[in-house]
């Protein structure tokens, strides 16, 4: 089973699972089982990511049938660090949370990941900025703490496809546009925690639009700021 190009490691390793039909806990005990116990440290969350030894490497590349080189071109944190074993000699691994386990990720496309797997299995892959909106399938990949994040349609909201289509282009031209994004991005941020003037109807009609049914709007405020200023002018 082929990794995708950027996924987490407990991303691939929870596909791996569905393939052999197995929860996660399961593959992860196969995996690191030294004399009947499992050698895995930390706890398992929804935005969990996960460092293995070489040996449970080992172990992962041979359930999967793919060569380690392919992995490790694949997973930016396949070989990120080596975990301290509780049972030395053994597999090991040992899970870590946050957005900058490595660097900043979310959700993969649904669309692409079914397309490129076969499988309508959730998939999370590490993301820059311009890799944020799939423009093909019109979703924007939104990083949610403590969840496995949330694909959102754009359908109703061109706009951001069209402004993530001319951030490509800049990056093409000149790299440096990659910092004068960041600056943007902390002055939309100010704006964004002050009172919205009356004549500003943008970014309230994309917060609307783009809001899950279920979703609270002050949560839905805080959570999707990077995908309501992001298509700013």
């Amino acid at each position: 089973m082929a990794p995708l190009r950027g996924e987490l490691t407990l991303s691939f390793l929870n596909r791996l699972a569905a393939r052999y039909h197995l929860g996660l806990r399961d593959l992860l005990t196969a995996v690191t089982e030294t004399d009947g116990r499992q050698n895995v440290a930390g706890l398992l969350f929804p935005d969990s990511e996960i460092h293995l030894n070489a040996q449970a490497r080992e172990r992962v590349g041979v359930l999967a049938r793919v060569p380690a080189a392919v992995l490790k071109g694949a997973l930016p944190a396949w070989t990120r660090a080596e975990p301290h074993a509780r049972h030395p000699g053994g597999p090991a691994g040992r899970l870590t949370r946050g957005e900058e386990a490595v660097a900043p990720w979310g959700p993969a496309c649904p669309a692409c990941c079914a397309a490129r797997t076969g499988r309508r299995v959730p998939a999370r892959r590490y993301l820059t900025p311009q890799e944020r909106v799939c423009a093909r399938h019109r979703y924007w990949l939104l990083f949610l703490p403590g969840t496995s994040g949330l694909p959102v349609p754009l359908e109703r909201c061109p706009e951001v496809t069209d402004a993530q289509r001319r951030h490509v282009r800049l990056l093409r031209r000149s790299p440096t546009g990659a910092q004068a994004f960041e600056v943007a991005r902390a002055l939309t941020s100010l704006w964004w925690e002050q009172p919205w003037p009356e004549k500003e109807q943008r970014w309230p009609a994309r917060l609307e639009t783009t809001r899950p049914e279920d979703a609270d709007p002050g949560w839905w405020k805080v959570a999707a700021r990077d995908l309501i200023t992001g298509a700013s002018p």
